[in-house]
């Protein structure tokens, strides 16, 4: 279960408790009871207990079995306004939405018009040496060579243009300049990178002669019966969208900059859906493609895409996984303030989705980066329907950031302490000139240039892509960014004055000498 929340954890490694509201509704005729306790009333208690924990503004449930939904719930608040969540309120899809894209791709296999088999070469518009050697097949399961930590670049200046269909096209092309430049004729392991899936939504657009997004919502949603279920950010904020939220220092600040939508990477993992809408579509993934009377794929294409080529890797939207023994297929799912998580339990024909409108990087678990705050949840839901304990939720979000702030409140002391003892030893009695010592040694020189090492770094980072999840890691950690960057300024101008400090005393020396 690797997919885009990997970019966050990579990154880095005041209580506002919400009442807990919303609408409530059940499909379906199936209702569990144990002990003469409603199964589904210890999902609330829980997910209750969970908000709480992990302070999320708004939570949406759906859960499935077969071709019913058994559970649909929405808890929280949307915005700061109050409005209630529903189970028909949009949230960010993040990379769940693969499995869309994957299917749009499968559905256009069956049909005969792409070749999975084919190299992707056939489906562009311009010559590329590398895309001779690269199959339909290998972007689906990620196994084309491309890296994720390339793609940075173009998810940010992709923000730029606001017309989805340009941008996914100019997005598309400028990975193929990227990735397809050299012919690599060797077989790739699995990689995970969104430039696979942002290919081959700009493939379904050129196959199918409709823009990604009609393509999208003629051929998936609208038979699916998925109302709430759009492809831009303006369609989903129109019909509802629950107000995205960062983590700022423990706390949730709603966030409303560009970064919440980036047209040209929508293929892989900027679509809005509600949870009633993803029980329709955890429905078809249960049953062969059907939902209802409507077919969306083929039972042997549904197979195909939820089949990992090799255990552990991945499959076409998706990646096997195991819950107390269960075997599950699933993924995680994030963008800027939304965070979701989808598990399958095949052998049950269970299906459980859980949306959350707010992530930080320090939602994801360390060192398995994949498992965010929603893969908890949906995990100690399947475990409560199975009558099994709920397990580990490892730390809430105010112990985290009793840590993160601590250590932040202990270095920033540190720094202002040092800093203000160089500031009275300059401006203190004699000045600068009467005091230090009176030559440089080289411990007094590595002394000095480690003050300015931090800050020769973040301008580096800032101003160049030596490493191009920096830009990222500000985006979604509007708090220890911003505090690094302030702290290596402030060590910078303690340096600067211990610089000043000794040439001073140098100076005072050699004038002192020359008089005697």
């Amino acid at each position: 279960m690797k997919m885009t929340i990997r970019i966050l954890a990579i990154i880095w490694c005041g209580l506002f408790v919400f009442p807990l509201s919303g609408s409530a509704e059940s499909e379906g005729s199936m209702q569990v009871e144990r002990s003469g306790t409603s199964v589904f009333s210890e999902v609330d208690a829980y997910i209750a207990r969970e908000m709480k924990r992990q302070r999320l503004p708004g939570l949406a449930l759906a859960i499935v079995q077969g071709d019913q939904i058994l559970y649909l719930q929405g808890y929280g608040e949307a915005d700061s306004s109050g409005r209630s969540v529903t189970p028909e309120t949009p949230f960010g899809l993040g990379s769940i939405g693969k499995s869309i894209t994957a299917i749009a791709v499968l559905q256009l296999a069956d049909k005969g018009k792409i070749d999975l088999d084919a190299p992707i070469q056939r489906y562009l518009p311009t010559k590329y040496n590398g895309a001779e050697f690269i199959t339909v097949r290998q972007l689906l399961n990620q196994t084309s060579g491309f890296s994720q930590i390339s793609t940075f670049g173009n998810t940010l200046s992709s923000v730029k243009d606001q017309e989805p269909q340009n941008a996914l096209e100019k997005n598309a092309l400028s990975y193929a300049e990227k990735f397809l430049s050299q012919p690599k004729q060797t077989e790739h392991p699995y990689q995970y990178s969104n430039a696979n899936y942002v290919l081959l939504g700009y493939m379904v657009q050129r196959v199918s002669g409709q823009s990604y997004g009609d393509y999208v919502k003629e051929h998936i949603f609208n038979p699916l019966s998925m109302p709430n279920s759009f492809v831009t950010l303006e369609e989903a904020a129109d019909h509802g969208l629950a107000t995205p939220y960062r983590r700022v220092f423990g706390y949730n600040v709603a966030y409303d900059g560009p970064y919440v939508y980036i047209p040209g990477d929508a293929p892989a993992g900027y679509l809005y859906t509600s949870a009633k809408d993803m029980s329709h579509y955890l429905i078809a993934q249960l049953n062969g493609g059907r939902f209802e009377k409507d077919s969306v794929l083929s039972s042997e294409s549904i197979r195909l895409m939820q089949t990992e080529p090799v255990p552990g890797t991945y499959a076409m939207g998706w990646s096997a996984d195991s819950i107390n023994g269960l075997r599950v297929i699933g993924s995680p799912g994030g963008s800027l303030g939304f965070q979701a998580q989808a598990f399958m339990v095949p052998e049950q024909q269970l299906g459980v989705i859980v949306f959350a409108n707010v992530l930080g990087a320090i939602d994801a678990a360390w060192p398995q980066t994949h498992v965010i705050t929603t893969t908890h949840i949906a995990s100690g839901v399947i475990n409560i329907l199975n009558g099994q304990p709920i397990g580990e939720s490892g730390l809430s979000i105010s112990q985290k950031y009793w840590l993160v702030n601590g250590l932040i409140f202990l270095l920033s002391a540190w720094f202002i302490y040092a800093t203000a003892r160089t500031v009275k030893r300059f401006f203190g009695p004699g000045g600068p000139a009467h005091s230090g010592p009176t030559k440089l040694s080289i411990k007094d020189m590595a002394r000095i240039a480690l003050h300015f090492a931090g800050l020769v770094i973040i301008l580096l980072l800032d101003m160049t892509e030596v490493l191009p999840v920096w830009p990222i890691a500000a985006i979604f950690q509007p708090d220890v960014i911003p505090w690094l960057k302030i702290m290596t300024v402030l060590l910078a101008l303690k340096g600067s004055m211990e610089i000043i400090r000794l040439v001073r005393s140098a100076r005072h020396d050699k004038t002192a000498k020359l008089k005697c």
